[in-house]
């Protein structure tokens, strides 16, 4: 497994700094939010001895404008050409790592918050990775490409990471192999989860739906 860098665990829900300022300013004005844009993303999976279902991730360039310099899965926007945001999922895939003939199942669908000013309405699936083939950093998106435990990886750089990311490392890690996750994977909740911002908090930090302090949208 690769080494990770060294960093505090943080609350999977926290806000990285520069997000929570643009929460702010959005917030403190009139502006209205940005419509979500189609996207996809896989979370390819594998197992092994030492730790369990590991998970292949990114580090998205510094110079990104969305996410730049957090980690995060390979995905991207869906394309007129794709059928469906399935074919989305396989496509980035295998664009950004080679990796094809993937068995796709749906985990979870979140939709970027209001204050982005670039938003998407995001599936996240969870794949096995096909026997004789190896993920490699493909994109030029990234600078940087690691397995490692869902566990460690939050334990790690939980700072390094949005909130979608960190809770859906989570609920990997409450598996201990990639066969657990793709059978949890068939009776999950797919509803779109819209994060809202709690700002009162320190540090402020995104609520979903069913927590007690998930912000209602008249301001309630």
């Amino acid at each position: 497994m690769t080494d990770l860098p060294a960093g505090p665990r943080g609350d999977v829900r926290a806000l990285p700094p520069a997000f929570a300022a643009h929460a702010r300013d959005f917030y403190a004005g009139d502006a209205v939010p940005a419509e979500p844009r189609a996207a996809a993303t896989v979370l390819l999976l594998r197992d092994a001895a030492d730790v369990g279902v590991e998970v292949f991730m990114i580090r998205r360039a510094a110079t990104m404008v969305f996410a730049g310099g957090l980690y995060a899965f390979p995905g991207g926007r869906a394309e007129p050409s794709d059928v469906d945001i399935a074919a989305t999922a396989s496509r980035e895939l295998e664009e950004e790592t080679g990796v094809s003939s993937v068995e796709l199942r749906a985990w979870s669908r979140w939709i970027t918050p209001e204050f982005e000013p670039r938003r998407y309405d995001t599936w996240f699936y969870v794949a096995a990775l096909p026997g004789g083939q190896e993920p490699a950093n493909l994109g030029s998106e990234a600078d940087r490409a690691i397995w490692c435990a869902p566990k460690d990886a939050l334990d790690r750089f939980a700072d390094m990471m949005l909130p979608p990311t960190a809770v859906t490392l989570a609920d990997l890690a409450e598996h201990p192999s990639t066969a657990s996750v793709l059978s949890a994977a068939l009776s999950r909740d797919l509803a779109p989860i819209l994060p809202r911002v709690v700002l009162d908090t320190d540090p402020p930090r995104m609520a979903i739906p069913g927590d007690a302090d998930y912000p209602r949208p008249d301001g309630g």
